[in-house]
């Protein structure tokens, strides 16, 4: 699904951060917050098990969101990886960057919220690697009990 609207999804990504102005960062924690409360809701409870949350997390987000063609999550003793290729949200992020105005990604808090709220951790971002390609990442957490 990335791939069939791209012009269109680069195009209105833009043009939704340019509208929401100076208020990027919040409008990132508000859909990050929706997203997982919604996710949180159809589970209906809490999930102790990490891979048994390592799963759920990556069908949510490759079925449910579909925001990128590929969207793999790997959890380990003390962290979170995900793993993104050809997202939809970048290449309109990346108009933004040419222009020198902020991005705006609401994949990296989802990651947040869906370890503490759905997997009761306390969660930190560790990173953002890009390889260079626009759609392309991994994003990096530390998980650690609450």
């Amino acid at each position: 699904m990335a791939r069939e609207m791209g012009e269109f999804t680069k195009r209105y990504h833009k043009a939704f951060v340019e509208a929401v102005g100076s208020d990027v960062e919040k409008a990132k924690s508000r859909i990050a917050s929706s997203w997982v409360k919604g996710w949180q809701e159809g589970l209906g409870h809490k999930i102790e098990d990490p891979e048994e949350f390592r799963s759920r997390f990556q069908d949510y987000l490759d079925n449910e969101l579909s925001f990128a063609d590929v969207s793999d999550v790997t959890i380990g003793d003390s962290s979170l990886e995900i793993n993104v290729e050809n997202c939809a949200l970048c290449p309109g992020n990346d108009l933004l960057k040419k222009e020198g105005k902020e991005a705006l990604c609401p994949l990296v808090p989802t990651g947040l919220f869906a370890l503490s709220r759905v997997h009761d951790k306390k969660a930190s971002l560790e990173g953002v690697e890009k390889p260079g390609r626009v759609g392309y990442c991994k994003i990096k957490y530390k998980v650690e009990d609450k």
